[in-house]
C-alpha cells in the first residue's frame, strides 16, 4: 500500500528519534507491551529481509526474562492494510538470521485504524499460521505519568499521548533544557522531534499547540543571538521586503507582492543553509519548492537556524512537514 510523503517523513523522524536513545527508551516505551523491567538492551542490529528494499525499521538485541531476544519495532504514522504481512516477513527473516525469539511491535504515532493481533492464516479448521505481534498506539499512553516520573527519554513523544497539554509539555521542555544543558546539539534535536510530532498530533488542543510553539521559539536564541546571524537576518529581511514591493509594483496586483515574499523566503532558507551547511544546500532548494506558505517557510527557517550542526539541519529538512 502506498504511503504518502508526509507519512514517510513522520516514520523517518521516529526512526531517528529511537536510534538516538534506544538504550534509554526501549524499556519505558514497551512497558505496556511486555514486561519491560526484564529488558536489558545489548545492541542495535541492521536487518534486510529478502531484498534491500524491505528493511525493517529498527531491530535490537536485548535480554528479556533473562534470555537473549530480538526486538523488532515498526513505526506507522497512518493506516496500512499490508503492515501485518510485512511484519510477519520481517519476523521470519530475523528469526532465520539469529535463531532467537523475535518480538515484533507495531508502534502507531497518530490516531488511526490499527490491526488486532494475532494474525491467523486458516485452511478450513487448520491454523497454518498464528503470528503473535504487539501493537502500541501512542495516543493511549498517559502523558502526565511520564512527566510525573521524569522519564525524560519519552518527552519528545508527549504530543502524541492522551492528556498532553501546554502546561505539561512546557514543563517537559524545561526539564529537557536542564537535562541537556551541557549538550545543546542533543537538546536541539529533542525539541525538533517534539515540534514535528506536535504539529501532526490531534491529542493536543489547538490553543495549547500555539502556546507550546511559542515556548519552543524561546530556544531559537541558541543560534539567533550570534551577532553574525543577527546581521544576516536583518540584511535578508530588508532584501525580502524590497523584493516583495518590487514584484507587487511591477505586476500592479497583490499577487505580485505575495509572489515576491514567497521567493524571498525561499531564498532566505536556501542561502542560509548554503552559508552554514553547504553540503545540504541542494536538499534545502528541493524542500522550499514543496512549501506553499510564507509562514511555513519562516518556521522552517527558524528550525534551520536553531540547528547546531549539519546533521540536525539535514534531519530538519528531511522531516519538516508544513
Amino acid at each position: 500500500m502506498f504511503r504518502s510523503v508526509a507519512e514517510q517523513q513522520y516514520d523517518s523522524s521516529f526512526k531517528e528519534f529511537i536510534h538516538e536513545q534506544i538504550a534509554e527508551i526501549l524499556a519505558p516505551l514497551l512497558e505496556g507491551v511486555v514486561h519491560s523491567k526484564d529488558i536489558v538492551f545489548e545492541q542495535e542490529l541492521t536487518v534486510e529481509v529478502l531484498r534491500p528494499t524491505m528493511r525493517a525499521d529498527k531491530v535490537f538485541r536485548a535480554r528479556y526474562l533473562g534470555q537473549p531476544h530480538i526486538f523488532h519495532l515498526e513505526y506507522q504514522s497512518g493506516s496500512d492494510a499490508e503492515i501485518v504481512y510485512r511484519v510477519l516477513v520481517y519476523n521470519a527473516g530475523i528469526l532465520w538470521d539469529y535463531h532467537l525469539p523475535v518480538i515484533s511491535v507495531i508502534i502507531y504515532l497518530f490516531r488511526t485504524t490499527i490491526p488486532v493481533p494475532p494474525l491467523q492464516v486458516m485452511s478450513g479448521e487448520d491454523s497454518l499460521i498464528n503470528f503473535k505481534y504487539y501493537v502500541l498506539p501512542l495516543w493511549e499512553l498517559d502523558a502526565e505519568r511520564y512527566v510525573r516520573e521524569h522519564i525524560v527519554s519519552m518527552y519528545p513523544l508527549l504530543p502524541t499521548m492522551r492528556g498532553a497539554n501546554a502546561e505539561l509539555i512546557s514543563q517537559a521542555i524545561q526539564e529537557l533544557a536542564e537535562y541537556y544543558k551541557y549538550d545543546e546539539s542533543r537538546l536541539a534535536r529533542q525539541l525538533v522531534w517534539l515540534g514535528i510530532l506536535l504539529r501532526r498530533a490531534d491529542t493536543v488542543p489547538s490553543l495549547d499547540k500555539a502556546r507550546v510553539e511559542e515556548r519552543l521559539t524561546m530556544f531559537e536564541s541558541l543560534w539567533e543571538d550570534d551577532p553574525k546571524i543577527q546581521k544576516y537576518l536583518s540584511d535578508k529581511k530588508a532584501e525580502g521586503i524590497a523584493e516583495g514591493k518590487a514584484e507587487g509594483k511591477a505586476e500592479g496586483k497583490a499577487e505580485g507582492k505575495a509572489e515576491g515574499e514567497m521567493l524571498a523566503s525561499q531564498r532566505l532558507v536556501v542561502e542560509y543553509v548554503q552559508l552554514r551547511f553547504p553540503p545540504i544546500a541542494e536538499l534545502a532548494q528541493q524542500k522550499v519548492t514543496q512549501i506553499k506558505r510564507v509562514d511555513d517557510l519562516d518556521k522552517l527557517f527558524r528550525l534551520t537556524v536553531s540547528a547546531p550542526d549539519e546533521a540536525t539541519a539535514r534531519w530538519v529538512l528531511d522531516n519538516y512537514a508544513a
